[in-house]
This record gives structure tokens, C-alpha cells and sequence, in this order.
């Protein structure tokens, strides 16, 4: 088959269903691979949550503005942890630093930064990508396609020279410098106020909006995560749930039909729309509880903004539906949410 479902095909919504095959139909795709976290998307042709390899061609636009958009990760062991996080008297603080700590910020959406905890380790994540430097690739590679195939959205593969790999790759680095920009200005502010002790934590990054440029075939991934032999991968399940980490099985058949992919989130269970349905649903003590384990997130009116809602547990995919569709996971280790940054802004 040219394309693999690590999800219940059946379970897909109609509208990124119907993309999906009208993508596949295409003679420039090669296999494809689904993943549960696949979702409609307005902008692209092609839904979020799939990867797929081209051999002749590229899709330039495919990842959006965002490419090099991934969670990196700041692993500290328990040992070094002094205390526990103080929302009351620390979180604006650190919400103030983390917005200032590189020129462009966080982004908004679903970008975040968080403090997570195991029974192991204490960590700090952080899931954002190229920002200004990926709006200005996305707008080179909309003027080669309308030079050089106006009305499509491929390039024949000779346009990708080593001039424009080293360029596109010179933005995939940049996002990977602002993930690790934000978490080692995160841990040098827990280290200031005495959370954690100096120590040799173990950082991790990931990338989940990309094209690889091999010699024979160019592996695309839009909203899937780049998977590689031995290395730890994040997937945020939600934001009142934690993450996963998780690594391939290089063994097991099941991960070439995933071009060495994975999903990069929970996948939703709820649309937009009916997770606000949802938490107008629950009762009051039910929505006091969110309302108490994130005060930190509430508006001036005591509520939760509705992108704030949308990212609750109740809306995704629960951790054991994710592994069982994706054989080829190892998961390494469980976190629960401490603490959350986002911005709403663009």
C-alpha cells in the first residue's frame, strides 16, 4: 500500500480525509504515513499529522512558515531538585523571562513552555520553531515556484541545490537554537531562585515541520516528528496532561512504513468546537478543579480563555491509544504538567 495508518483510519475527520486522498492520488508522492494526531488544514493541501517521501520533486510550501517548528527538552534527575515550584510567588516572574528571553518569543497557537515532572526527573520543555527567519524562507520558496512552475505547489528536485538545502537548513538550526535558547534561560532562572541545584542536565530536540533532503527521496513532515536511532522524542499529550517521551525501535519493521516518524501530539477527540461544548457541559466543582490546579492560566474574570480550553485533556488522545498505534514507540518515560507558558499573541 502507498499509504500506512498508524491510527483508526475510520476515526479520521472527513475534511482531512478527503485532503489526504486527493494528495495521495498524485503521481510525484511516493508512501505516506498517517498518524493520530492528523488533522484538516485550511492553508496546505495536504493535512497536518503525515509524512511523506517524494523522489523527483518537492513540496517547498508543505510545512507552512513554521518550518523547524519542534519541543526540545532539559531532563534534570530528581536528586538535583530542591524544591518544589512556587506558582504564587514565582510564576510571573518567569512568565516576564520567558517572553523576553529571545527577540520573537514564544508564538502563538499551540507553542508553549512548561515544567514537567516524572517520578524521575524534573523537565523543562519548550515547543517553538523558525518564527521570523521561517516567514522568510516560506516567501523564497513562493517566488521559485512562481518562477519556476507557477500554478503548482512542487519544484522539480534540481532546484534544490546545495546552496538552498544549506539555506533551508541554516533555518531548521536557527528554531533549534531558540529551543535551546529557552530552556537553559529557564533552568538558569530555577538555579537563581533555588529550585534546582547545579547540575549536568541532559538536553533533547526534536523537529516536527520539515523536509529531508536525502540523495534519493526527500522525506516531508508536516506535523510529524522526525524520529532517529537511540534519540528521545517528545509528545505532548495536553497541556493538563503532560508528555510523552518516547524513542524509535529500530527493529521493528512497522518504523520504515513510518518513514521514521511519529505523531507529535495526542491527536484530538473533541473538534474546537465541541470542547467548548464540553467545558460548558461540566459541573461547577468539575470546572473548579481546572480552575485550581492552573490559577496561573486564568483571565482577569477567574476563566480560562478558549485556546486555553482547547488544550485541556478532555479534548486529546490518551496516552495508551497513542503507543498502541504506533508499535514502532518505545516510551521512555511519563511526565504531569507543573507549570505552563503560552502566548496568545500571533
Amino acid at each position: 500500500m502507498k499509504t500506512s495508518y498508524f491510527t483508526d483510519r475510520s476515526g479520521v475527520e472527513q475534511h482531512a480525509l478527503q485532503s489526504l486522498l486527493a494528495f495521495e492520488q498524485q503521481e510525484t508522492i511516493g508512501r505516506m504515513a498517517v498518524f493520530p494526531d492528523i488533522h484538516y488544514c485550511s492553508e496546505r493541501s495536504i493535512p497536518v499529522g503525515v509524512a511523506f517521501a517524494t523522489t523527483d520533486v518537492f513540496y517547498p510550501l508543505v510545512t507552512g512558515k513554521d518550518m523547524g517548528c519542534g519541543v526540545a527538552y532539559l531532563r534534570i534527575p530528581r536528586r538535583d531538585v530542591l524544591r518544589p515550584f512556587e506558582k504564587g510567588k514565582h510564576y510571573r516572574a518567569l512568565e516576564r523571562e520567558v517572553h523576553a528571553m529571545t527577540d520573537e518569543g514564544l508564538g502563538g497557537g499551540n507553542h508553549f513552555l512548561s515544567l514537567e515532572a516524572s517520578e524521575e526527573y524534573l523537565y523543562v520543555l519548550v515547543h517553538t520553531g523558525s518564527r521570523n527567519l521561517g516567514i522568510y524562507m516560506y516567501q523564497q520558496n513562493r517566488a521559485l515556484l512562481q518562477q519556476h512552475n507557477p500554478g503548482q505547489d512542487w519544484l522539480p528536485r534540481e532546484l534544490a541545490t546545495p546552496a538552498y538545502v544549506n539555506e533551508y537548513e541554516r533555518v531548521l538550526a536557527y528554531a533549534a537554537s531558540r529551543r535551546q535558547a529557552f530552556v537553559s534561560k529557564t533552568y538558569d532562572f530555577l538555579l537563581r531562585n533555588q529550585y534546582v541545584a547545579a547540575g549536568t542536565p541532559v538536553y533533547a530536540d526534536s523537529c516536527h515541520n520539515l523536509l529531508e533532503f536525502h540523495p534519493h527521496q526527500v522525506i516531508h513532515r508536516k506535523g510529524s516528528t522526525q524520529l532517529a536511532a537511540e534519540r528521545e522524542v517528545v509528545i505532548p499529550l495536553s497541556m493538563s496532561r503532560g508528555s510523552l517521551i518516547v524513542k524509535p525501535n529500530r527493529w521493528d519493521p512497522s518504523l520504515e512504513h513510518a518513514l521514521w516518524s511519529c505523531s507529535h501530539g495526542a491527536g484530538r477527540v473533541l473538534s474546537r468546537t465541541d470542547t467548548l461544548k464540553h467545558w460548558h457541559s461540566l459541573k461547577r466543582a468539575e470546572k473548579d478543579a481546572y480552575r485550581q490546579r492552573f490559577p496561573e492560566l486564568l483571565n482577569r474574570q477567574g476563566d480560562f480563555e478558549s485556546s486555553i480550553l482547547q488544550e485541556f485533556d478532555f479534548a486529546y488522545k490518551d496516552a495508551t491509544a497513542l503507543l498502541a498505534t504506533q508499535p514502532f514507540l518505545i516510551c521512555c518515560d511519563q511526565t504531569q504538567p507543573l507549570v505552563t507558558v503560552k502566548f496568545t499573541g500571533v
